[in-house]
């Protein structure tokens, strides 16, 4: 993989564990990767109705160097943008590509 292709810098995310000092769940997100190199890709996107409200949600392919234990529970932060993980596709141990959505998010 080239350098030069991961131009942009993302954020890796996994939902919040443990308990806070009331014993309530944690919620939120912490980050488990930060300034991490990228290749962005929109792929396609689609605009549909749902609850009264125009919703758009988009696909994306977001390429990285190989880190493992990633999954799909976790989310990538790019700008202001949240994608939410739909895959992890490992190409072998060099690279990872992230199928991901973006517009109607989890969390």
């Amino acid at each position: 993989m080239k350098a030069g292709k991961l131009r942009e810098r993302i954020t890796i995310q996994q939902p919040a564990t443990g308990q806070n000092a009331y014993g309530e769940p944690n919620t939120g997100w912490t980050d488990v990767v930060t300034s991490l190199p990228a290749d962005v890709l929109d792929l396609s996107g689609r605009e549909y109705l749902a609850a009264a409200a125009t919703q758009n949600a988009v696909q994306t392919k977001i390429t990285i160097r190989y880190l493992a234990g990633l999954t799909a529970a976790m989310r990538v932060v790019h700008g202001a943008d949240l994608y939410n993980i739909k895959a992890v596709l490992a190409q072998g141990k060099t690279a990872i590509m992230l199928m991901c959505s973006r517009g109607v998010n989890d969390g």
